[in-house]
């Protein structure tokens, strides 16, 4: 029976750190940004001090370092089109390429070492977080650390980061990742800690 010792759900920045300041800072902000936040905040059901330490948080410890990168975002739907019109062993040799080269450089970018630890808050923070790739939950015993990943786009989607995932893992850790279940809405995958 499987018996965890620690369990997180994750949606991005919430996987980082709620620490705050001790010293409280002042901010002057456009009149519509400030009604662009509170607006989003009143959606969110969140406080506006909540969400701008949330956006902050995100782009200070993600955003402005992958920025370099040359990141570039298109609408779900559209990105939906494009794996669609590919086949299978085209997607599985695009997610396997990137998956060997940008996971490597994007881990040692935001997290400075190749580990299973940072391939963890690789996943769950920038992937899931930032890219928004899936939505995530994450349960960890003492042999095994297991990512729940679920989306939206399809059964191509879920096969590109299949192989994406396994690619990442093999060319920076020189581990194979044990797939429990794959669908067209999520996969679920374990790493054995070293």
């Amino acid at each position: 029976m499987f018996n965890p010792q620690r369990s997180n759900s994750y949606k991005g920045e919430k996987f980082m750190s709620e620490e705050t300041t001790s010293a409280p800072r002042t901010f002057r902000l456009d009149a519509d940004v400030m009604r662009g936040l509170e607006e989003e905040a009143k959606k969110q059901g969140a406080t506006v001090n909540g969400l701008t330490c949330r956006i902050l948080r995100r782009y200070v410890r993600v955003g402005a370092k992958v920025e370099q990168m040359g990141i570039v975002s298109l609408p779900k739907s559209d990105l939906v089109e494009l794996i669609n019109a590919l086949d299978e062993e085209t997607i599985v040799k695009i997610g396997s390429k990137m998956g060997g080269t940008t996971a490597k450089e994007i881990m040692l970018l935001l997290f400075g070492e190749l580990s299973v630890s940072s391939f963890k808050q690789y996943f769950l923070t920038f992937l899931c977080g930032y890219a928004n790739w899936t939505t995530c939950y994450e349960v960890e015993n003492e042999e095994h650390i297991e990512i729940r990943a679920a989306h939206n786009m399809g059964e191509k989607w879920s096969i590109f980061v299949r192989s994406y995932i396994e690619s990442a893992l093999e060319s920076t850790l020189g581990i194979k990742p044990e797939f429990k279940y794959v669908s067209n809405l999520s996969l679920v995958f374990r790493i054995k800690k070293p």
